[in-house]
């Protein structure tokens, strides 16, 4: 029998069809065979006595601590590797005769995830997520963490990591630029300043914009698509501001025109030309790789236009279905505690509060795919910032009206 059905009193669907047909593109096979894929890669389960606490993980890293909680609580993990961490996996494990009890999956697959109702509400007893979240990762914003409703939370935080923006921190100097990471995050913070550094410093051969949308893409961290009463985010601003840039520095020139993941812009560091990107923060070994003769001039502050955001993650959740709730949430509580020593050195650990309140919904990937491919050909147009924010807007509220109107029962709910 299917398990898995959506929130709001909307019909049960099967699990990997339903994210197929209503939000996604098409699986790449059945999810007979995802389940097949999955079962196999399961390690040999202990025969004894003691419970058993299954766990579906994309993180491996996490595996070394299993040994230890099993000694510490009696307990014998199953491990389920889950190579590639992707929602239809996880989809197919949960629709099947023998469920994990705990998932540990990439935070960017909210948003795939959000609109089941097929998690624990832990901010609920017997769990105390709220309490936790607030010891590990103090003032955060708890609706990076709620289910589509915005009633509880259902996932659990494990690793954050901040988008920051690395600079050359002489070449600053050397153009009259604050050096000081505090200080160039302020000085940053408005738009037209960054615009005029970019242009003076473009004008010497040194580039701080990898493409016309980077400030854009900054913004899109920090920023949902769909308030909480199911009206559209991007025609703030922020985002009229960031369009209009896009268009000035396209035309004048100013990006490199390649990307920190791209050879021609990593040999652009190797020889000076681009002096400052983003990317996160667990960034410093691909730089130091890439710039081995620089790598001590460079610096790391916060992003551009005021704006602090997550870029990378791991979250962890309880499904309904699971047999060992209590051993799941102690092995989830476990894992924050062996890696509290690690929490407390990340950037973002002194951010937490200042992240914006955002809303993650099921349309979020449909709503980023027409708006990048909007911007991609509108900023070379001569339509002005503010009407390319308004036609956007009004593109991607029409294409996804029926899916709206599925969400609209949800959006008036606090």
């Amino acid at each position: 029998m299917n398990r898995l059905f959506r929130r709001g009193g909307w019909r049960i669907w099967p699990a990997v069809a339903a994210l197929t047909l209503l939000f996604t593109g098409c699986s790449s096979g059945s999810s007979e065979e995802v389940r097949l894929s999955i079962a196999s890669e399961k390690v040999e389960t202990k025969r004894d006595d003691k419970p058993i606490l299954r766990i579906l993980s994309g993180n491996a890293e996490d595996r070394g601590n299993v040994e230890t909680f099993e000694q510490m609580y009696g307990v014998n993990i199953e491990w389920i590797s889950m190579n590639g961490s992707n929602s239809q996996d996880i989809l197919a494990a949960l629709d099947s005769s023998n469920p994990p009890d705990l998932i540990e999956f990439d935070y960017s697959l909210i948003r795939d995830l959000v609109d089941y109702d097929i998690f624990e509400s832990l901010d609920l007893a017997p769990y105390d997520a709220k309490s936790v979240i607030n010891s590990y990762f103090p003032g955060i914003d708890l609706s990076y963490f709620r289910s589509l409703d915005r009633q509880h939370v259902v996932f659990m935080p494990q690793i954050l990591h901040a988008n920051v923006t690395y600079y050359r921190a002489d070449v600053m100097k050397e153009y009259g630029y604050p050096d000081d990471p505090e200080e160039l995050g302020r000085y940053m913070e408005s738009p037209e300043r960054w615009l005029a550094m970019a242009k003076k410093l473009a004008l010497k051969g040194k580039r701080i914009m990898q493409k016309p949308t980077d400030l854009l893409q900054v913004l899109d961290m920090s920023y949902g698509f769909f308030n909480n009463d199911g009206s559209f985010t991007r025609n703030a601003t922020e985002f009229v501001s960031a369009i209009a840039i896009a268009k000035q520095s396209n035309k004048l020139g100013l990006p490199l025109g390649a990307t920190i993941w791209e050879a021609s812009g990593q040999e652009a560091i190797r020889n000076g030309e681009l002096v400052m990107f983003t990317n996160g923060e667990w960034g410093d070994p691909h730089l130091q790789n890439w710039a081995q003769d620089s790598y001590r001039l460079w610096r790391t502050t916060r992003l551009p236009l005021n704006q602090y955001a997550i870029i990378t993650g791991w979250v962890t959740a309880i499904p309904k279905e699971s047999g060992n709730k209590d051993l799941a949430w102690k092995f989830s509580t476990f894992q924050l505690q062996r890696r509290d020593g690690y929490l407390k050195s990340l950037k973002i650990s002194k951010w937490y509060d200042r992240l914006n309140e955002i809303r993650r919904t099921p349309l979020d990937a449909a709503a980023s795919a027409i708006w990048d491919k909007e911007l991609g050909w509108r900023i070379n147009t001569d339509t002005s910032s503010d009407q390319i924010a308004s036609t956007i807007e009004s593109n991607i509220m029409s294409q996804l009206a029926d899916r709206l109107e599925l969400m609209s029962p949800l959006n008036a709910r606090r």
